[in-house]
């Protein structure tokens, strides 16, 4: 999978092909090109996850932060 289609999908989609490519590299038959290749889309898929928990966990902060901040202003 090229990297410009990584950075489009969605976690699950993401997670979901990384455990595939995971599989696939547990295969004592797979070439060593192969498994350069899957390596190389595993940690592409790894950073593709890792951006997306990264980002939502952004998210909660900003929205506990504007809750904070609004339960400080609602006391006063």
């Amino acid at each position: 999978m090229e990297n410009e289609k990584i950075e489009e999908l969605s976690f699950e989609e993401a997670y979901n092909r990384l455990e595939e490519v995971l599989k696939k590299m547990e295969d004592p038959q797979i070439t060593l090109e192969e498994s350069i290749k899957l390596f190389k889309e595993g940690v592409a898929l790894y950073k593709r996850c890792k951006f997306l928990i990264d980002s939502a966990s952004l998210s909660v902060k900003e929205v506990l932060g504007e809750l904070e901040r609004e339960m400080k202003n609602d006391e006063n």
